[in-house]
């Protein structure tokens, strides 16, 4: 599924390799608009205060934690849902403008909208 998803995206979105201390990583969907890149990263029992979110020109970065049980049960029957921290990183193709990024945490999907950088002309940086 993951390369199904990068090669969607070729070119367009590139996510560098995962941080070693993360423990689990929250599913994740991009797309682009001519205005605008959007991520919808899936969250599920993660407050708000948890999570961080990071822009720095072409750079996104959330990260945060999932706390465990309040209380552990004597036994467990079963456990699948991975608790701790987490990071995801995306490199975009063009810079955002990280004064109007909007974030909404709403049943469990946090929605980014990220603004692309205007008055720029094919804004994408290629070296040159």
């Amino acid at each position: 599924m993951n390369r199904l998803f990068e090669e969607s995206f070729a070119g367009r979105l590139e996510e560098p390799a995962l941080v070693a201390s993360a423990t689990w990583t929250p599913l994740a969907d991009a797309y682009e608009t001519p205005e605008a890149f959007v991520v919808l990263l899936e969250l599920p029992g993660i407050d708000e205060d948890d999570v961080e979110v990071h822009v720095d020109g072409d750079m996104l970065t959330v990260k945060g934690q999932r706390r465990g049980l309040p209380l552990r049960p004597d036994r467990f029957h079963r456990m699948e849902r991975s608790h701790g921290p987490f990071l995801r990183s995306f490199q975009l193709s063009e810079e955002v403008d990280p004064a109007r990024v909007s974030a909404q945490l709403r049943d469990d999907v946090l929605r980014l909208q990220l603004p692309k950088v205007t008055g720029r002309a094919g804004s994408r940086r290629d070296g040159a």
